[in-house]
């Protein structure tokens, strides 16, 4: 390869890299598109094309193009890594594992590796394990800036927030980081000074990393329907709909794979979902899964316009059954629930409602229920995967707005439905742990089971994958309940926007 070939080749790299920080996703792909056209045998282009997939939300596209690297390099662990922290994004442990494993033979000394393994230690709860993965990075690898991220998430999740403190601090005044690991960085210093009870300074540094979180994924969620402009499109249509949209549509046989029995657990993000599902998995009876997109396909082909929602309130017998399959085949490749009561958890999944009474009428509906100035507060200040739903947390009005906007769609749904559907409040968790657990597992037909109530055991030994990861492993406490009031001033903006669901929920 010539100079001015090699030449021209890094200067597309550099430029499809600087669009991708920039969060100019489109000509980011589009350039490294260009690169890898430029020069098909080399690996960077693919890399990169992969990482920016990564940050644009197309992990599929982006595994195959770590695949294009790796054949290009096979001897890069770092690329190796790099394709194992996409499987880690889509819960799949196993397969993060042996690519980890692959990089670590290829190079012992291999800091991702390492820092990976402690990520899956993380996911799984195992926090000694973490622990002593972290004790073997030594020497100028311990100033990386993701060495210190993960020190300071291990050291939060240990409760030593001094040195969670100094990691994150330390993370923060690093000169160059890009806007996404600023932001990064800024929650977790968020998080741990609401833990050192700063609130002032806690708020301001969530606000900052969400600022540039919003700015970094502008383009994105641009090209895409809000949240809040969904749940209105939403709930407008099934509001209206005729009493006959709501009704289940006829079976016409039996559905291979399907449980004994069929729960849905939606609300809101933040709002006790991950709690009550760790508490009904402790059941021997129940098998539960955490936000797995199980209904994705049936959004796209019925929910994203008008005209898949008339599609679904005309839908045959035979053709949900069609869609019915799908579903469970979609569950089978995850968990076997066959002869149990199945949980599938989805705190966004509120708006899949219509979808639930014409496909699985039989199913019964817990519904998440919390302060909702606690539930705002809980979104802004936490890191989410970036999402159009997660989007709307990185601004404060947004999240509010977004809130608001699903709660009415919900009450437009429930004002239709006849789905059995049991509201549990997070705050009635907290207060009598025991007598709620025991109406939830009345509600869905269970006898309440000892193990439900040691939820910490039952989250121990299974991966918990949300913000919430933390506050379920250290069992049951009141510092969430209330916890807008510490921050009263800075949420004073959109508390007038939350006084009706306040009032409604009886707050």
């Amino acid at each position: 390869m010539s100079d001015a070939t090699d030449q021209a080749y890094m200067a597309l790299l550099i430029a499809a890299s600087q669009a991708g920080q920039r969060g100019q996703f489109a000509a980011a792909i589009a350039g490294f598109g260009r690169a890898i056209a430029a020069q098909p045998a080399r690996y960077e282009a693919y890399a990169g094309l992969a990482q920016c997939e990564v940050a644009a939300r197309q992990p599929d596209a982006a595994l195959a193009n770590f695949d294009a690297a790796i054949a290009r390099a096979p001897g890069s662990a770092a690329l190796l890594c790099a394709k194992a922290a996409v499987h880690r994004s889509l819960a799949q442990p196993d397969a993060a594992s042996a690519l980890y494993d692959k990089a670590l033979r290829l190079d012992p000394g291999c800091t991702a590796a390492a820092l990976g393994r402690i990520g899956l230690y993380v996911d799984a709860g195992q926090s000694a394990e973490a622990a002593a993965v972290l004790a073997t990075i030594t020497g100028p690898d311990r100033t990386r800036l993701d060495v210190r991220w993960t020190a300071a998430r291990l050291a939060l999740a240990a409760g030593d927030l001094a040195a969670a403190h100094n990691d994150a601090a330390a993370l923060v005044a690093t000169p160059g980081l890009n806007d996404a690991q600023r932001s990064e960085a800024l929650l977790l210093l968020g998080e741990i000074l609401d833990g050192l009870d700063d609130p002032a300074a806690a708020f301001a540094a969530a606000a900052e990393g969400k600022a540039l979180a919003r700015r970094l994924y502008a383009e994105l969620a641009a090209s895409r329907e809000s949240e809040a402009a969904k749940s209105a499109r939403l709930g407008a249509w099934w509001g209206a709909a005729p009493a006959a949209a709501w009704t289940g549509a006829p079976r016409a046989a039996a559905i291979p794979g399907e449980a004994a029995a069929h729960v849905f657990l939606i609300g809101f993000p933040r709002s006790g979902t991950t709690l009550l599902e760790q508490i009904l998995a402790g059941h021997p009876d129940v098998v539960a899964l955490e936000e797995a997109p199980t209904l994705a396909d049936h959004y796209a082909e019925f929910l994203a316009d008008d005209a898949g929602c008339s599609r679904l309130a005309a839908l045959s017998g035979v053709e949900a059954d069609r869609w019915r399959a799908r579903y469970w085949a979609t569950v089978a490749e995850a968990v076997d629930v066959r002869g149990k009561s199945f949980v599938d958890k989805a705190p966004a999944g509120t708006l899949t409602l219509p979808l639930i009474a014409r496909l699985f009428p039989e199913a019964r509906i817990l519904f998440a229920l919390r302060d909702p100035r606690d539930v705002v507060l809980s979104c802004f200040r936490n890191a989410f995967q970036m999402n159009a739903m997660t989007y709307a947390f990185t601004s404060l009005d947004a999240t509010a707005e977004c809130y608001d906007a699903v709660m009415s769609m919900a009450a437009a749904y429930r004002s239709r439905s006849s789905l059995p559907l049991f509201e549990v409040r997070h705050e009635a968790l907290v207060d009598d742990l025991a007598a709620e657990v025991a109406r939830v597992a009345a509600f869905i037909g269970l006898a309440a089971h000892a193990a439900m109530v040691d939820f910490v055991a039952t989250a121990a030994r299974r991966e918990v994958r949300t913000p919430s990861a933390r506050q379920v492993r250290a069992g049951i406490n009141r510092r969430g309940v209330g916890r807008w009031r510490t921050y009263a001033a800075d949420l004073a903006p959109v508390l007038p926007r939350l006084d009706r669901w306040v009032e409604t929920f009886g707050y």
